[in-house]
């Protein structure tokens, strides 16, 4: 009995000390743990913001053109501002002249977006003026990506224009930022029979005479959408989209800008059901038509592409009415190693591709 009395002490003094020892490990392993992750977090935050690109969230519709008017001068208007060429520049540093094209803020370290630009040239947006110091040169739609060594820059959120339909409600901002409010008269995409390399859907507006190649184009929740091209048919929006596979190079420090060539050409069935039914009996995909539908030593060539063949997607998304052939082609660059799933005489096939490089 003594012996037990003596033992109970013991034991519950050795309680007490391993639930502190056991305490403490799991405060530490608690602040190591939330230190970690509290890191991560950080970064992540630091690349997306860096980035600039819209992430899938909960969007509000705004009430009111106000509203959204707000939204846009909050969010993303001090992003878009304008650029100087240098023999506009004095040595006081105040340009002497108008501006000679827009510049979209695409990143807080520096890069933005024009359709002129060179090594230094004068950039003034978001409330910063810098000189550019590096100029990567798009020339499938003849844009710049203009580099500035400064950090913080104000950036655009980037929404893209795929999802914009007819009706649709869209701020137009200019160098002189001036907000043009108008409307997405509809989608349209090139020919009948067209090539795989060339993206060609372009974005209406309802009122054009008022806007200026190089424009930022905006949703209502203040996200680019799109830049403002002039052609024989009047102005008409860009999908930013078209100029993804570029901005990737870009951030990812290639010396050039290089896009990516199929090599085919033919009619999108979905956007030319008669003509394309008529020709295979398909009801989706590409069709590869006519006597250019294979150029000869492309990649659809080396693939052993046909003409005739239907192509149904690429890297598993489909081709249809919502993403033509062209469209997904332009997230890609030359060299890129792709699956295209397709159909020749009623036999679903899949072949791996290595894309080439187009040459301008």
């Amino acid at each position: 009995m003594d012996m037990k009395n003596h033992s109970w002490p013991h034991t519950i003094r050795i309680i007490i000390f391993s639930c502190l020892i056991g305490g403490a490990a799991g405060v530490l392993g608690t602040a190591l743990t939330t230190s970690y992750l509290s890191q991560y977090a950080l970064s992540l935050g630091e690349v997306t913001q860096n980035l600039g690109l819209s992430q899938t969230r909960p969007r509000t519709l705004p009430q009111s053109y106000l509203d959204a008017l707000e939204k846009l001068e909050d969010q993303s208007l001090p992003a878009v501002g304008s650029l100087f060429v240098r023999a506009n520049i004095p040595l006081s540093g105040i340009s002497v002249s108008d501006p000679s094209a827009t510049v979209i803020g695409l990143t807080s370290d520096g890069w933005s977006l024009s359709t002129d630009g060179r090594v230094g040239d004068t950039v003034h947006f978001g409330g910063q003026t810098c000189e550019v110091d590096e100029v990567r040169e798009e020339p499938l739609l003849d844009f710049r990506f203009l580099h500035c060594a400064i950090s913080n820059a104000s950036v655009v959120d980037i929404a893209g224009g795929y999802g914009v339909k007819a009706g649709d409600q869209l701020f137009v901002v200019g160098h002189t930022a001036d907000v043009v409010f108008t409307q997405a008269r509809g989608v349209v995409w090139g020919l009948a029979v067209r090539g795989s390399d060339e993206p060609s859907r372009r974005i209406l507006l309802t009122a054009d005479t008022s806007v200026s190649a190089g424009s930022a184009v905006f949703n209502v929740y203040g996200e680019l959408v799109g830049i403002v091209e002039e052609s024989v048919e009047g102005m008409r929006v860009i999908p930013f989209e078209h100029l993804s596979g570029a901005f990737r190079q870009v951030l990812e420090g290639a010396d050039a800008i290089t896009y990516p060539a199929l090599g085919v050409r033919g009619i999108d069935v979905s956007r030319a059901v008669g003509v394309s039914e008529e020709i295979s009996g398909a009801h989706a995909g590409f069709v590869l038509y006519g006597p250019r539908a294979v150029a000869f030593g492309s990649a659809a060539q080396e693939a052993g592409f046909v003409v005739g063949d239907v192509l149904l997607s690429v890297e598993g998304v489909t081709i249809n009415g919502t993403y033509a052939l062209d469209d997904l082609m332009a997230n890609y660059s030359a060299g890129d190693v792709i699956d295209i799933e397709f159909e020749r005489e009623g036999a679903r096939q899949e072949v791996t591709v290595t894309l080439g490089e187009q040459q301008f």
